[in-house]
């Protein structure tokens, strides 16, 4: 059985890795295969092949009504309201089932989440709403480096998002018996400093937490502690157990059952609360009939169970962290029979490395310390306090309310230290991406330690870390990242570096400095920057401009709008040169401007190639540098004029130019329809990327010309361009 359950997790696993979603005809091959494997008991063979086959039919039934979306932007939608999420009086984020789309029926009931700037009615749970708006399939930044956003949103079960441009009609619902129990618990803990951290601790809902709350948590390693997770559902079904263990031995098994099903439906049922919840109900039902099964058995029921319950569940970087640190905790069990505290912390530290090294691009030094300290006052004190308070909080608000004061003071406690620390120490390092295969190799070297038969690893594991730091000549690279609608463009050798551009920062507080920019340059091992470049004052452009001058050490600033004393006037004329690298200011004629035509373009020269950087400029600039210039213009790349809209890259430009290759830095499915048809076909010589499309663009010089890649030609198929939601018969 065991082997079975195993070899079935490894089929539905490798959909992780699979380079397209593969058709029906794939189907018809693995169901053909099956009979010969069952005919001859290759079992295991069988059930990866069955574990393939199951990820492949759920994926296309769940991603199937994405080919609706693709003849047309607007689209009158009504939903079923999951969650709302408000962020001030003018925003709100929304998580709704989708019932109709354009007056037909949606069978599969898919999930979206879609932002609504406009004020909203308090919305309850249920409530159905038609709107019309714009909704794409899901979609998110694509770079070397940052969150995979498109993952994130299918770990989520999210297939598509949008906007809402005007509401038509809402059915509000009546509050729903976890609104209600919310709504009493909330009462109770309105007046207490941390009543939004109570909130996530029993009901997950994480929306009043702040971001400098949340670097604490990461920085610290508590995230697993703030987030429900398993130890949640454990620590419930503890309490429900001693509760029924009164009467006897099956109320006990019942009543822990009942009340971690309660909790995790409170919670939402999230993935580790789903984990959870599906082991304490293995291990109640063979308790009930009175029979033993070793604890990796139950974790392998669980996964598949839940793989079975949710196949979106494996995008979700929780569930991997979920069911690797409870594999981590059960070999720890298995090598020292009666781990302790410290051994634990230990183990799990060691263990999800690789894991965080992979996600999160860094590491908290800290956090095995901080865990050993927090983690007994959280699991002992603070949690079960608030989880028992929000028990009696529809019986007695003031009893609750006593409850909710324990376990405030105990969060104060915690806060007060975690902010002490992060005043006085870096709690979360950014590590380059050269630490994962390094982290990966420590984990290996440590176990060889720990276990004789594995001495034979320690000399290819050498041998990988002396090439991994073994010196390589450093070229010159180009980075036109994909920002959405925006510009980023990151020039680098080894460890120096050029920005042209910043990105857009949005109002809700996401931005691309933090969620592209920092994070290419911490994998890429860069901290400071010599030449900051802002081509000119528009938000897409300047936006994260504030935020890089305070995370990083930035040499010098050139930019055609004066933002600050320090801010050097771009002009035509100024040259310079840049770790062999020749820069050329075009334009404007004279700084001080803030419009698109008085954007700072630059041209780069290495000796054999130009890459020319044109800002947002239009057809009376572009007309001006055609005259001045003339073939001084030609050159090998160009990122395209103003995203690619019709004012700009204007025919003459274009053949003063004469560009191999074209880069659009353009969002996904952008409300301009940036690059424009009559644009695209302008450069119709050249080859053409759109950043919003292929991801981030990496050109690199190789011989006498250049080396162009582009991130959503490689990785697997939730990572492609074009419609990576159709089924496929092979990769096109």
């Amino acid at each position: 059985m065991d082997l079975r359950l195993l070899s079935f997790a490894l089929g539905a696993s490798s959909s992780l890795l699979w380079p397209w979603l593969p058709s029906l005809a794939w189907g018809g091959v693995l169901l053909c295969l099956l009979v010969p494997l069952a005919y001859y008991r290759a079992w295991p063979l069988c059930f990866v092949l069955l574990g393939m086959l199951w990820m492949q039919v759920s994926l296309c039934w769940q991603l199937g009504w994405l080919t609706q979306l693709a003849d047309k932007h607007r689209h009158i939608i009504t939903a079923q309201l999951q969650s709302a999420e408000p962020e001030g009086d003018e925003f709100t984020r929304l998580t709704l089932n989708i019932r109709q789309l354009d007056g037909q029926f949606v069978r599969s009931l898919p999930l979206i989440r879609v932002n609504a700037y406009l004020p909203l009615p308090p919305l309850p749970s249920g409530s159905v709403l038609t709107f019309a708006g714009s909704l794409k399939p899901a979609h998110g930044l694509a770079n070397e480096a940052g969150m995979d956003g498109r993952r994130l949103l299918l770990g989520k079960g999210i297939t598509a998002t949008g906007n809402i441009s005007r509401l038509i009609d809402i059915e509000p619902a009546e509050p729903n018996w976890r609104d209600r129990w919310l709504s009493r618990a909330a009462n109770s803990w309105q007046s207490l400093a941390h009543g939004p951290l109570l909130a996530a601790l029993t009901f997950g809902e994480q929306a009043g937490i702040t971001d400098a709350q949340w670097a604490l948590f990461r920085g610290s390693g508590l995230t697993h502690i703030i987030a429900i997770s398993g130890q949640h559902i454990a620590l419930v079904a503890v309490l429900g157990w001693w509760l029924g263990r009164l009467v006897g031995l099956r109320t006990a098994l019942v009543t822990a059952l009942l009340f971690a099903a309660i909790y995790s439906a409170l919670a939402g049922f999230a993935v580790a609360t789903e984990r959870a919840l599906i082991m304490v109900l293995v291990w109640s039902v063979l308790r009930g009939c009175q029979r033993e099964w070793p604890a990796y058995r139950i974790w392998l029921w669980a996964f598949v169970v839940l793989t079975w319950w949710d196949p979106f569940a494996l995008y979700s970087a929780g569930f991997w962290l979920s069911f690797l640190a409870v594999a981590i905790l059960l070999l720890a069990g298995y090598w020292y029979r009666k781990p302790n505290l410290w051994q634990i912390q230990l183990w799990l530290l060691l263990g999800l490395l690789p894991l965080q090294l992979a996600l999160f691009e860094g590491i908290a030094p800290l956090a095995m310390v901080i865990n050993l300290v927090a983690v007994p006052l959280f699991c002992l004190a603070i949690i079960p306090l608030a989880l028992i308070g929000v028990l009696v909080a529809p019986i007695s608000g003031v009893l609750a309310y006593g409850l909710f004061w324990l376990a405030d003071f105990g969060l104060e406690g915690v806060m007060v230290g975690l902010s002490w620390l992060g005043d006085r120490l870096q709690l979360w390092w950014p590590l380059s991406g050269q630490w994962l295969p390094l982290g990966s190799l420590a984990l290996l070297l440590w176990l060889s330690v720990r276990w004789r038969a594995a001495r034979w690893l320690w000399f290819p594991a050498g041998m990988a870390v002396l090439l991994t730091w073994w010196p390589a000549p450093a070229r010159w690279q180009v980075r036109v990242l994909d920002v959405g609608q925006g510009l980023a463009v990151l020039i680098t050798r080894g460890d120096r570096a050029l920005i042209y551009d910043t990105g857009d920062r949005y109002p809700g507080g996401y931005n691309m400095a933090d969620a592209v920019i920092l994070p290419q340059l911490s994998q890429l091992g860069i901290s400071v920057i010599d030449r900051l470049i802002i081509s000119h004052q528009d938000r897409d452009h300047a936006g994260n401009r504030d935020r890089l001058l305070a995370a990083l050490t930035v040499r010098s600033e050139l930019s055609s709008y004066p933002f600050d004393s320090n801010t050097q006037g771009c002009q035509r004329g100024q040259h310079w040169h840049w770790q062999g690298l020749e820069f050329t200011v075009l334009w404007p004629e004279q700084a001080g401007g803030s419009g698109n035509n008085d954007g700072c373009v630059v041209q780069m020269r290495d000796g054999n190639t130009q890459v020319l950087l044109s800002a947002d400029i239009e057809r009376q600039a572009e007309l001006r540098l055609v005259a001045l210039e003339g073939a001084g213009l030609a050159s090998t790349l160009l990122v395209s004029p103003h995203h690619g809209s019709r004012t700009s890259s204007t025919p003459a430009f274009v053949q003063a130019v004469a560009p191999r290759y074209v880069v659009h830095s353009a969002g996904f499915m952008n409300r301009w329809d940036f690059p424009r048809p009559e644009v695209v076909a302008r450069y119709q010589t050249a080859r053409q990327w759109i950043t919003g499309h292929d991801g981030a663009i990496l050109i690199e010089p190789r011989g006498d010309g250049l080396a162009i890649r582009a991130e959503r030609d490689h990785g697997p198929w939730y990572r492609r361009s074009g419609a990576w939601w159709k089924p496929k018969l092979w990769l096109e």
